[in-house]
């Protein structure tokens, strides 16, 4: 009985010891005898935050969560009790951030530059919230389901549809086809080839001799069609130099060419053959008298 009885006690007692335990821990995490003082910040409601939460400066503990209450507009009207020495400058953000993989939310300050501090009951200006598991979560059954259909389309389109045969084929028509390329070209090489061996045999069979020759040939009768193309163009010059003279001059070729004078009398007189010839065609006897004695 009295074995029972001392059990018992040593069962209070441990439990006794293990609650003052957690409750001291708790106590101390939110201060211990330091009251701290408070400062205030606004998040939207599905921050997650809740009472306890720890604040941070840059990762440092320097307070935590004192109250929580949900705010008509939407929003977190937040009391965050600090407790730490370390200073808060009023340029740092305040954002909600993980703690941990289980959900849990903590307040941490970031600051960005020295400056002016916050002081009991200011409001800090609250940042962005980091992404948490939820999210991160979220985003990974989101990639996971676009990888599940796409994953699902390609077996569709290459196994069940015979895409996968289809592309098969494909390549091996195209090796087919780069294989009667390549034939194509074997050919082309070997005809080219052949082609610069007869272009060469043909170009070394030229006389270089006969073709100086040739060219010295061509260059005399270049220069004898010169001078006769130059001796034609004095003969023409003098021949118009003659013209002119017979245009213009006194004398009697120029009388003969220039005076209408001889036309006429030409023109009149071979008008009169003309009817002599006719007169005597018609009466003969008058200009033909032949007697035989």
């Amino acid at each position: 009985m009295k074995k029972t009885r001392d059990d018992i006690l040593v069962g209070l007692v441990i439990v006794t010891g293990l609650v003052l335990a957690v409750v001291g821990s708790l106590w101390l995490a939110r201060g211990g005898l330091s009251k701290g003082y408070p400062l205030y910040a606004r998040f939207a409601w599905g921050a997650g935050l809740k009472t306890g939460a720890p604040v941070w400066v840059s990762g440092a503990t320097v307070g935590y969560v004192s109250d929580v209450n949900f705010e008509p507009d939407g929003t977190l009207l937040t009391e965050l009790r600090i407790t730490g020495s370390q200073p808060i400058p009023k340029q740092s953000p305040a954002t909600v951030v993980p703690n941990g993989i289980f959900g849990d939310v903590a307040v941490n300050f970031t600051p960005l530059r020295a400056g002016a501090k916050y002081v009991t009951g200011d409001t800090v200006v609250s940042g962005a919230p980091t992404a948490g598991i939820a999210q991160l979560t979220a985003k990974a059954d989101s990639i996971t389901t676009s990888v599940t259909a796409l994953t699902s389309a390609m077996n569709k389109e290459l196994i069940a549809n015979g895409g996968l045969a289809d592309l098969r084929s494909s390549l091996a028509g195209t090796n087919k086809l780069i294989a009667q390329l390549s034939a194509i070209a074997a050919t082309q090489s070997t005809q080219l080839s052949a082609t610069m061996a007869s272009l060469r045999r043909a170009t070394s069979a030229v006389d270089s001799a006969k073709i100086d020759s040739t060219l010295s040939n061509l260059r005399a009768a270049s220069g004898n069609m010169t001078s006769l193309t130059r001796s034609l163009d004095s003969t023409g010059h003098a021949l118009n130099q003659i013209v002119a003279k017979v245009d213009s001059g006194n004398g009697s070729a120029a009388k003969l060419v220039n005076d209408p004078a001889l036309y006429n009398d030409v023109h009149a007189l071979l008008g009169r053959m003309d009817s002599l010839v006719a007169d005597i065609k018609k009466n003969p006897k008058r200009y033909i008298n032949v007697k035989v004695f």
